[in-house]
């Protein structure tokens, strides 16, 4: 079984593991590519080295160049000329003083005084004449790049790669697991499959998934609860209902008609409350959404209360049919109810469906547009012939609950021109 580890172990582990390839990587190149620090040039071996120009690579000296010149070249630039040190080495070597010039490096590490000095560091030229012409030895200065700077940028660089690649397993190692939670959080529905158990995620991101999870326990009984509360209340209902149906019948036909619709709308009522109450999981499959709007539009529309359907592309969405024709019924419906009747378009957005429902109703307060599809929540809207609306506020709530359902949104705006304007976007098939 796989230890289970925290991302605080796993973040210290490579940090220490940074730590140790860079120790590794200095000692490695201090014990076997040290840095290329140039021997000085001792005197007399270069002044033997005149006579035999060749013999500079038997001698350690393999950066020295001579050549020949008709006349004395002009000092390089950065290189100073001391005529005493110039007369004193002319004099060791049996010549006149014009006849040998020394030219050194204007740093500090260039040799001083007038003595004849024993090695020659960094840049230096010497000149000394033969015959008619001169032959000059120099030293130029290190190159700026070496290949004690290519072989240390090359661990370097191997050292990155390594670092970066642990990286990319410790970080691939801890988000994994945090997206494999966050996939399931999306689609798991209160009665769905529990969350999937990564053994290799951290013990933070399982415990994150164990209190999901009993959050979602304890939401799934909530709703339950709920659904069985509003259940027995409508089967309660039922009965005292069908026996005021029966009472009814010897009233007055005035009084009996109003006692009917009474009657109707109660039983509407309770209908919207255990509509609200089921549950989500329904079976699904492909349905022609411009075909069910036109055959819905041409059902529910009224002289009073038309349904237009301004534009509709032909699109093809996985819904559970039932469902789908309460979101549309119950929008249109309400359209009609607060704003005299609803104009619907549908159109293709990309990978989604985009159906709209408009009225010229007064439209929404923006302040209770967040609540609007809250269950129970109503509003205090009034009807399109100003009357008080009838219900429990439950119409929305089972327009955004199927919509989600069939993992689509939906939201209400104002339009520019007046009215309340609902957005419902599903996926396509």
């Amino acid at each position: 079984m796989r230890a289970r580890r925290s991302i605080l172990f796993r973040l210290s582990g490579l940090v220490l593991a940074a730590i140790l390839i860079m120790a590794v990587l200095a000692v490695a190149v201090t014990f076997f590519s040290p840095p290329p620090f140039r021997p000085p040039v001792r005197t007399a071996d270069l002044l033997a080295a005149f006579d035999d120009p060749a013999a500079t690579r038997t001698m350690g000296m393999r950066d020295v160049r001579f050549t020949e010149a008709a006349s004395l070249p002009v000092a390089d630039k950065g290189e100073r000329c001391d005529a005493a040190l110039s007369a004193a080495l002319a004099r060791s070597l049996g010549r006149p003083p014009d006849a040998v010039r020394l030219c050194v490096s204007a740093s500090d590490h260039g040799p001083k005084g007038a003595g004849v000095p024993r090695d020659l560091r960094d840049r230096f030229s010497l000149a000394i004449q033969y015959g008619q012409g001169w032959r000059i030895a120099t030293l130029p200065p290190p190159p700026l790049i070496t290949r004690w700077h290519v072989t240390t940028l090359g661990w370097l660089t191997l050292a990155g790669a390594l670092l970066f690649g642990l990286c990319l397993l410790v970080v691939r190692s801890i988000t994994r697991p945090l997206r494999q939670l966050a996939t399931d959080a999306r689609e798991a529905g209160l009665d769905g499959p529990a969350f999937r158990s990564d053994p290799a995620a951290p013990i933070e991101v399982r415990d994150l998934a164990a209190a999901i999870a009993g959050m979602r326990r304890r939401h799934a009984a909530l709703v339950t609860n709920r659904a069985e509360l509003l259940v027995g209340i409508a089967h309660d209902l039922g009965t005292p209902l069908t026996r005021l149906a029966f009472r009814i019948e010897g009233l007055p036909d005035a009084a009996r008609d109003t006692a009917r619709s009474d009657i109707a709308e109660m039983q509407k009522l309770i209908a919207a409350a255990l509509e609200f109450a089921r549950g989500r999981d329904r079976d699904v499959e492909p349905v022609a959404l411009d075909m069910l709007l036109a055959d819905r539009a041409a059902v529910l529309g009224k002289a009073a209360a038309p349904v237009r359907i301004l534009a509709a592309d032909p699109v093809v969405v996985t819904a559970n049919l039932v469902d789908l024709l309460r979101v549309i019924d119950n929008l249109v419906v309400n359209a009609q109810r607060h704003g005299g009747g609803a104009e619907l378009s549908l159109r293709r957005t990309g990978a989604m469906a985009e159906l709209t429902v408009r009225d010229h109703g007064p439209g929404i307060d923006p302040a209770a547009a967040a609540r609007l599809f809250d269950p129970l929540y109503r509003g205090g809207v009034d009807d399109a012939d100003g009357r008080p609306a009838i219900g429990f506020g439950l119409g929305l709530a089972i327009v955004q609950s199927n919509v989600e359902a069939m993992r689509g949104t939906i939201s209400v705006a104002n339009h520019p021109a007046g009215g309340a304007v609902f957005t419902a976007l599903l996926p396509l098939n």
